[in-house]
């Protein structure tokens, strides 16, 4: 996690908010994440094939000289050393890098880890964001009904320039004890003018919810079965979070309990048709899956037959990456915001569909080299 903050310091903070800016057309936000992921998958598609390009290329050349190498086991093998030197030789021979191979990998893998890692903590920084704004627009309703319904309304104070203002009790104390004796002068006793002004303000307060429910209609962000995108795709979140929740989701401390309840008091309960179940893991248990489809149709696109028909041994490497890789994407969609989730998922299932694209035109390019390289020889042969 200190290279992920490291890089949230390196990395200018407005550039990927800026960009996906870019699409904010579409107007849905989680379907802004799906384009933008699209269109930046497509942009880094020509970097992307020539890594697989060069790895294929490399592999290929490996299995033109498998035979050379599996002779130079057996006649050099107790002489790592000795070996070693051979190996290097046959492979200066026939034009193979395998230094330039890695270098090249480790600069594409370095490249897309920094997209990767930059792109998460700013979609979980704009979720965390937009989830406050959220409170801040219905917090807003809810006073600002209450305050023209109950405080300048029934009690009288002059609100303007503050409609919104969270009024305590000691701010209404006056006007409270001031509505009480004019009450008790009507005829109620004390009890009954207290009770009446309690029922005012709950009167207020009951209209300020519905208008925070209808107000978070108009402004929520779902996406197909998920009722917020700001909070993850996760059976154990709530789509209207509960104060600790929030504050655990946003970071925010400042926020006083109490307010934030008789805020989302009524969307917070069963009544709103609001809150429920935010999820039920289908992000993460979608990346997974197509996460293991890409590794595997990587493995299966990349592998080549030697001269004897013979497939090419994958690296020990590339098995470890069938199982890493899913693991790894299943960490982080697991907690993380549902925006971010559905950029996994959709890198994801760009990378599974131009995989094999990515194969069949290495493939043919090298099959189209290869067959010069054999007329330029029979040329020169006849000569």
């Amino acid at each position: 996690m200190d290279f992920i903050n490291f890089l949230s310091i390196a990395w200018p903070s407005g550039f990927w908010p800026s960009i996906i800016k870019i699409f904010s057309f579409v107007g849905n936000y989680a379907w802004i994440i799906v384009i933008f992921t699209i269109c930046l998958k497509l942009v880094l598609f020509p970097l992307d094939f020539a890594q697989r390009h060069f790895s294929n290329k490399t592999t290929r050349a490996q299995a033109k000289i498998q035979p050379q190498l599996e002779k130079l086991k057996k006649q050099y093998g107790q002489n790592t050393a000795l070996l070693y030197q051979k190996q290097n030789e046959l492979y200066q021979r026939n034009g193979i890098s395998s230094r330039g191979s890695c270098i090249f990998m480790l600069l594409y893998l370095v490249l897309t880890l920094v997209i990767f890692l930059t792109l998460f903590n700013s979609l979980q920084y704009n979720a965390r964001f937009n989830l406050q704004d959220q409170y801040s627009n219905l917090q807003t309703e809810y006073y600002t009904s209450y305050n023209t319904d109950y405080v300048s309304g029934y009690l009288g104070v002059d609100i303007t320039g503050n409609e919104s203002k969270i009024y305590t009790a000691d701010d209404l104390h006056t006007y409270i004890e001031d509505k009480k004796e004019q009450l008790i002068l009507e005829g109620k006793t004390e009890e009954e003018a207290l009770e009446i002004i309690a029922t005012h303000s709950n009167n207020a307060s009951d209209v300020a919810q519905d208008k925070v429910v209808d107000k978070y209609k108009e402004i929520k962000d779902s996406w197909l079965w998920i009722k917020n995108i700001y909070i993850a795709d996760n059976a154990t979140y709530q789509a209207i979070p509960d104060y600790n929740q929030f504050v655990s989701i946003s970071g925010n401390k400042d926020i006083v309990e109490a307010n934030y309840n008789l805020v989302m008091g009524k969307l917070l309960s069963s009544e709103s048709g609001e809150n429920g179940v935010n999820g039920y893991f289908i992000l993460s248990i979608l990346v997974v899956l197509v996460s293991f489809l890409s590794q595997y149709l990587m493995r299966k696109t990349s592998q080549f037959k030697d001269k004897r028909g013979n497939s090419m041994p994958m690296p020990t490497s590339s098995k470890v990456m069938l199982i890493i890789m899913p693991l790894t994407m299943l960490f982080f969609t697991l907690n993380s915001s549902s925006v971010f989730s559905i950029y996994v998922l959709t890198n994801t299932l760009m990378s599974t569909l131009l995989s094999p694209i990515c194969s069949v035109i290495s493939n043919k390019i090298e099959d189209r080299r290869e067959m010069k390289e054999q007329e330029i020889k029979k040329v020169d042969y006849r000569r």
